[in-house]
């Protein structure tokens, strides 16, 4: 017996974490702002400045887990 065959679909699985990383990222500090803004009386200000560091650190979170090469 050879080593494992490669399924067409062997990406797919990672496609989704990265892509869950990111909403994950996103939701939660966008919630986190959102509470803020609830607490402080202010519009929406803390609900926007969340989603961008949520974003932000997704990425971050994205590149650290599979960017990088195994080298």
């Amino acid at each position: 017996m050879g080593p494992p065959r490669r399924s067409d679909w062997s990406g797919f699985g990672t496609g989704w974490a990265a892509t869950g990383a990111l909403l994950a990222g996103i939701l939660t500090w966008g919630g986190i702002g959102w509470v803020i803004d609830r607490l402080a009386g202010t519009g929406r200000l803390f609900l926007a400045i969340g989603m961008v560091v949520g974003a932000a650190g997704g990425i971050y979170l994205v590149y650290v887990r599979y960017g990088k090469s195994d080298d």
